[in-house]
């Protein structure tokens, strides 16, 4: 007679927000204190209990207690998992199949969705259940289909979705879908208009309104709430890209134009740009601030200026794309001036910028002039300098940095997998959310305004946190392979042992970006710092 297989079981519950609703038949201790009587009545060891309170059924991936439980499986410590059903699994009918089917079977784990009558041991795990499985997928696909369908008829409707009203407009608190002007923001609207519309060119504009004093928008919109602008450091002053997003905006002629970017899919939130044909645009939707011969004068003025610019040196420039102000962060702007020699031969000088001050002056950060032919000389020493160590002594050289960038990649990447970490709890918290909040819509327990008004909200903070994450995500893989890149380098590095110019070709190769400081004086000294960043294997010192 065959032994009997000894199993050790985890009870595994899961319950989104929407969830809820139903009643205390889903709930986390309901599901629970079923199963463990389930697994207490067959005489199996208990060894675990797994609850998702509040995860969506979507994804596998953002439940922090079914990735612990997998973890323990796949050590052979647990053979068993039960669930009430499989839509407390899981609502994805693909990542459920392939659970059922393929990876429990292979790590020996018995799987019971015990309501569906499923049972990998019993092989019965008949039609019914696969149709429940697809379901249970449709059923999300089906809310997000609704949630936007919502949004679009809103849209449509001429209601604006958006979280923050176009600067110079409020919300009308009697309708968050509408605007109202605001006064002190939309003097400011006219006047950019009005210097645009008599040929000045976004950058002066720019400079203009901060030597003004005038409040960029993000600035202002938090001051008028008496809160702290929580994107200061990049958003702190007027640039050209922010006067011609202004100018560029419809709103101020009094209409509303949405859905411009929308989602990839239900299950995949980052975003995606929209044909402008399938824009939602509908006029006369709030008073307007500029006049339409305004709004057309600033055009013509645009088709004027909009000529393909000739470089004087009909080249891209020798540092172009890598090189930023280490003060404040943006690029360095490359300056082509004509000058006449001596012998009254005309020639091109190079020298860089930062672009923050040339777009907003003064007020926005200093000038970190430096000519190309300085930069040149100090670049090229630098890599000389650098290929002279690796070629002397390689291995000390690529074990010292691996050590460096270790050392500071434990604490980097800690940090961002902490903030990865929230950032996905408070992505699914968003899907939850949103799935209730159009549940509640449906059954008839919130209005739609104030359902329109929710989702809203929800999505745009999704958007912002989907961007968030992938970024951090990005930064983790990269941080995950310090050896093989700081050897990498240093094979690069090698090649340019002998190198007596700098070209465009070597920079690429090498060198992720360059930091500029500011210009400083030192025992009667002019000096600089200047921060360059290899590829592979960062600032080396």
């Amino acid at each position: 007679m065959q032994e009997e297989k000894t199993y050790h079981a985890a009870v595994y519950a899961r319950l989104s927000k929407e969830d809820e609703r139903a009643g205390d038949s889903v709930s986390i201790e309901s599901q629970v204190a079923m199963l463990t009587k389930y697994v207490s009545d067959n005489g199996w060891e208990h060894v675990a209990t797994y609850k998702d309170d509040g995860y969506s059924g979507t994804s596998f991936d953002n439940r922090p207690a079914f990735q612990e439980m997998m973890s323990r499986i796949q050590k052979g410590e647990i053979n068993l998992v039960a669930v009430k059903d499989l839509s407390r699994f899981g609502r994805d009918y693909l990542e459920v199949g392939q659970y059922i089917e393929v990876i429990f079977p292979a790590l020996g784990c018995r799987f019971i969705a015990v309501n569906d009558n499923v049972d990998t041991i019993r092989n019965n795990n008949d039609m019914l259940a696969i149709f429940k499985n697809i379901f249970n997928d449709f059923y999300a696909r089906d809310t997000s289909t609704k949630i936007r369908a919502v949004r679009k008829s809103a849209m449509r409707s001429g209601r604006y979705m958006g979280a923050f009203a176009p600067y110079g407009y409020v919300k009308d608190p009697a309708d968050k879908h509408k605007f109202l002007i605001d006064e002190p923001a939309a003097e400011v609207v006219r006047l950019i208009f009005s210097m645009r519309a008599g040929g000045i060119g976004c950058p002066k504009i720019a400079r203009e309104l901060n030597e003004k004093g005038i409040m960029p928008p993000r600035t202002y919109y938090f001051d008028a709430r008496g809160q702290a602008n929580p994107y200061e450091k990049t958003n702190k002053k007027w640039n050209d890209c922010t006067v011609r997003h202004i100018l560029e905006n419809e709103a101020y002629l009094g209409h509303t134009v949405q859905h411009k970017e929308e989602c990839v899919s239900y299950k995949d939130h980052r975003l995606k740009a929209v044909s402008p044909d399938e824009w939602i645009r509908v006029e006369d939707t709030h008073e307007p601030i500029i006049t339409k011969e305004l709004w057309e004068e600033c055009r013509r003025v645009d088709r004027l200026r909009s000529r393909p610019h000739q470089s004087r040196l009909k080249e891209v420039s020798l540092f172009s794309g890598l090189l930023f102000c280490a003060d404040c962060g943006y690029s360095m702007r490359c300056q082509v001036t004509v000058r006449r020699k001596k012998n009254g031969v005309k020639a091109n000088y190079e020298a860089y910028m930062c672009g923050n001050y040339s777009r907003s002056g003064h007020t926005a950060c200093t000038t970190h002039y430096i000519p190309k032919s300085v930069l040149e000389e100090l670049v090229l020493a630098d890599i000389q300098d650098k290929a002279e160590k690796v070629c002397v002594r390689e291995k000390e050289v690529v074990r010292r940095i691996t050590e460096q960038k270790q050392a500071q990649g434990r604490q980097e990447a800690a940090a961002a997998e902490k903030s990865a970490k929230a950032l996905k709890k408070r992505l699914s918290e968003l899907d939850r959310l949103i799935q209730s909040t159009y549940e509640d819509k449906v059954l008839g327990k919130i209005p739609e305004p104030l359902c329109v008004k929710l989702m809203s909200g929800y999505q745009s903070e999704q958007e912002e946190k989907a961007a968030q994450l992938e970024e951090l995500e990005r930064m983790l893989a990269e941080s995950r392979k310090v050896k093989e890149d700081v050897q990498e380098w240093a094979g690069l590095m090698k090649q340019y042992r002998d190198a007596d110019i700098l070209n465009r070709d070597m920079l690429l190769k090498l060198v992720e970006r360059i930091e500029v400081g500011k210009a400083c004086v030192v025992n009667g000294q002019k000096e600089r710092q200047i921060r360059i960043c290899y590829k592979f294997a960062g600032d080396i010192g």
